[in-house]
């Protein structure tokens, strides 16, 4: 068995260059804590064999303790030091193990392949201990490294520790089963199954520690998989799982977007149509023209045989068969229906997306000890999209997407959900609404403008071409309908707000409160809730619209079938 590689640090060392020393270039650190009756010292490396040391090698972690003094040998307690390295010696590959060693501490067994040892100028090796490990995380690496501290029973003295790693927003598993500290902090986070309230806590650094950190139960006495569960929730990366995600957003995305397209082209073949059949009635009846239009447009004959007026009858029968077709065929293949739940099973996944991203709500460490967050999104998933293969869109096909976005697969920082999330969706809000507004204005306008034109016409004695411009009015308003302009609108704009409301809600915060946990799952669960209540409430108007224009063109369809006919 090799000695440990011995680092000493020198005074005029920055941390900085403290951290340049350590050669180690691991993808997760575990800070290891605490003290513990020596009693259970066998259980302990157990845990560390079964679990710590087999993530910390899959994981290629860097398992560090902090050595301020003397390791205890035999006496009532011990630290974690010992039974850390013994379980990674009695594996067959070991991973490597840090120990910070304060002035004055000795040198402990040579199961640790590494020790940097701090100057004695260095006043507060505590914090000199925890700033290194800080500055290994960030060294060479794009974005910072996990930090997990593993908690084992701890006294007084690591009560200041873990404070100090809270600060951090470093999450915390501890040890339960181990006694002290740990213990404490999992009973004063666990509600009472009674449900009466918690009971206050005094000490205002206890206090502290259970209002500003993420602290998770480890079980000393727990099987395997949740162990390892447990200790790969807060380092695992984005996975696979994002990417399946994200390219079943598109998939449903790419089809939703066409299933619109198809779905109002043909809305507009039908008004266009009807209005095109009311042209034709106005123009077969001669008498409604002009005498001089009239007696020049029937004189030019289109073929042989036939003249305008039997042309026009012949297009006058024509349109209304054509119009039966595509009402029809809207009636059987309902493409505004598939698009509707098509589009409202995308945004359901995108909205898990998010929330997996930021690890709030059930995706968090705390949420996450009997069920991964992977599996969790995997769920959500599954259920959405066998929901959406039960309706009718399982009668047409979903076309793929290629291509793949790395920006999308990782996690986020709150103030990167701000701005990939709330800002894009508010601007997104803003372009929607200008359009909606711009559109809504200019129908109106042409509505009023045909009535108008209409009480002109009967005015002069025109009266049968107020069948005319009545048949465009009625095709304006019914785009409107159709497109629900006037209550997207208003629900847009009430979305716009909120998102608005709670991106100032979130700037108003203190650089510290943006850290606490609960500030984060609120900032989630307001927003992807207001997108919730935008999208359910225009699919539930969407559908109440969809089914009036279906039995509406039924009618018409029947209608015109008759007078067809006659």
């Amino acid at each position: 068995m090799s000695s440990p590689v011995l680092i000493e640090v020198q005074p005029a060392d920055t941390i900085e260059t403290a951290a340049a020393k350590i050669t180690l270039q691991p993808e997760v650190l575990f800070l290891l804590l605490g003290s513990f009756d020596a009693a259970l010292a066998a259980q302990v490396r157990s845990v560390c064999a079964r679990a710590v040391v087999p993530v910390a090698l899959t994981a290629n972690a860097l398992l560090i303790d902090m050595i301020p003094g003397p390791i205890p040998v035999g006496g009532s307690s011990q630290g974690v030091a010992v039974p850390i390295g013994q379980a990674a010696q009695e594996m067959d590959q070991s991973p490597s193990l840090l120990g910070i060693l304060g002035s004055g501490a000795a040198v402990p067994d040579a199961n640790h392949t590494h020790l940097v040892r701090l100057p004695t100028e260095w006043s507060d090796p505590l914090k000199s201990g925890l700033l290194l490990v800080a500055e290994l995380a960030k060294r060479g690496a794009a974005d910072p490294r996990p930090i997990v501290v593993l908690l084992f029973g701890g006294n007084d003295a690591d009560q200041t520790t873990v404070l100090r790693c809270a600060r951090h927003s470093w999450p915390i598993l501890a040890v339960q089963g181990a006694g002290g500290l740990g213990d404490t902090l999992i009973a004063a986070t666990t509600p009472p199954a009674d449900g009466t309230p918690a009971p206050v806590i005094d000490d205002p650094d206890l206090r502290e520690i259970i209002d500003t950190g993420t602290i998770c139960p480890l079980s000393l006495s727990g099987n395997v998989d949740d162990l390892k569960r447990v200790l790969l929730t807060p380092i695992q990366p984005p996975g696979d799982i994002l990417e399946n995600a994200w390219s079943r957003f598109d998939d449903l995305d790419l089809a939703a977007n066409e299933k619109q397209k198809q779905f109002r082209n043909m809305q507009i073949w039908i008004l266009s149509l009807g209005v095109a059949a009311t042209l034709l009635a106005v123009l077969i009846s001669g008498h409604s023209l002009p005498a001089g239009f009239a007696a020049w447009l029937y004189g030019l004959p289109f073929a042989p045989s036939l003249h305008v007026p039997q042309i026009l009858h012949i297009f006058l029968i024509l349109v209304p068969i054509t119009i039966s077709i595509l009402a029809s065929f809207n009636s059987r293949f309902r493409q505004g229906n598939k698009w509707i739940l098509l589009r409202a099973a995308a945004e359901s996944i995108k909205r898990e997306i998010f929330r997996y991203r930021t690890r709030s709500g059930i995706y968090s460490e705390t949420q996450c000890t009997q069920a991964s967050a992977q599996s969790k999104l995997a769920t959500k998933i599954k259920d959405i999209t066998s929901n959406l293969m039960q309706s009718e869109v399982n009668k047409s096909s979903l076309p793929r997407r290629a291509g793949k976005d790395p920006a999308r697969l990782k996690f986020l920082q709150p103030d990167e959900y701000v701005v990939e999330r709330v800002k894009d969706q508010a601007s997104y809000f803003v372009s929607k609404t200008g359009n909606l507004y711009g559109r809504l204005r200019l129908l109106q306008i042409w509505i009023l403008v045909v009535g108008g034109a209409g009480t002109f016409l009967a005015a002069i004695n025109f009266g049968v071409w107020v069948a005319l411009t009545t048949a465009l009015a009625t095709a304006f308003t019914t785009k409107l309908e159709i497109d629900q302009v006037e209550s997207s609108l208003v629900q847009y704009n009430i979305a716009l707000t909120s998102m608005r409301n709670i991106e100032s809600w979130w700037k108003a915060l203190s650089p510290w409160e943006k850290t606490r946990r609960k500030n984060i799952d609120l900032l989630v669960d307001q927003a992807e809730a207001t997108l919730e209540r935008e999208t359910a409430g225009w699919v539930q108007q969407m559908q109440s619209e969809l089914d009036k224009l279906t039995e509406k063109q039924t009618a018409t369809d029947q209608a015109s079938g008759s007078s067809s006919r006659r």
